[in-house]
């Protein structure tokens, strides 16, 4: 299956204070990355090396003031340039993001249910919640909850079903284990691995690599240093890799 979305020698510049000449910081800098149709690529690096940036990206959600080099692909059109008209028919439709926080997917106020039966109807899917929570293996029952009575891993993927509702080509997660005991944890890669064999494209972004490495679900490992993808291969053969600095990293010695 081929690229759905794609990086190509990407460079974000942000202004650190408002004004034409303001000085600027380079977080991301020629980052080349593909996620394929029907793969899990998982996206790993120190904290601060730019991982959820390039999930910004390939949503159009980079801060304002962002100056962008290179090219941000998706299904072949170039969206680097691209303003919010252009980006926001995308996000739902045709990208679906799981934030970092799955809290930030819900309101406190109503049930998920009914929160998600509202994402349905908006993205005029075709499933009903009930079924979008079955799918990410939640009971019926936890329709009537409120975010706040869900365990974290079942609001992560309580998360994961409401960005799947649009029924998207490009699903990216960040930080989907974080704080998930590792059976929960095990539950929300098999549901990411069950999402690409759907033959979507699913772009992991994680720091949890004992997760990450007992799930044996992902395709490919991208390795991120200081704003720029150093590597990326099988994941046997980056965890196999001779480099010191891979080396260093999978051995825990780089957090």
């Amino acid at each position: 299956m081929g690229a759905v979305a794609a990086l190509e020698q990407l460079t974000v510049d942000i202004a650190t204070r408002p004004g034409r000449h303001a000085p600027s910081v380079q977080p991301l800098r020629d980052v080349e990355l593909t996620v394929n149709a029907g793969t899990v690529t998982a996206l790993i690096g120190e904290s601060g090396c730019g991982k959820s940036l390039v999930a910004a990206a390939l949503c159009g959600l980079l801060p304002p003031g962002s100056r962008v080099r290179g090219r941000v692909l998706f299904d072949g059109t170039d969206l680097a340039q691209a303003d919010e008209r252009r980006w926001r028919p995308l996000r739902g439709h045709r990208i679906g993001l799981v934030p970092q926080s799955p809290a930030t997917s819900f309101t406190p106020v109503s049930t998920v249910g009914t929160q998600l039966q509202q994402v349905c109807r908006r993205l005029g899917s075709d499933r009903t919640a009930a079924q979008w929570l079955a799918a990410a293996h939640l009971p019926a029952a936890s329709a009537a909850l409120y975010p706040h009575e869900l365990s974290g891993g079942m609001a992560q993927r309580a998360a994961i079903a409401a960005a799947l509702a649009g029924r998207p080509e490009l699903l990216i997660a960040d930080e989907p284990t974080s704080a998930l005991d590792p059976d929960n944890a095990a539950l929300v890669w098999q549901l990411l691995a069950d999402v690409a064999a759907q033959g979507v494209a699913v772009l992991v972004i994680t720091h949890d690599l004992p997760a990450l490495l007992d799930a044996q679900v992902c395709d490919d490992i991208a390795l991120m240093r200081a704003g720029t993808v150093i590597r990326r291969a099988p994941v046997a053969e980056m965890t196999g890799s001779t480099d010191d600095y891979v080396g260093r990293f999978f051995a825990g010695a780089l957090t």
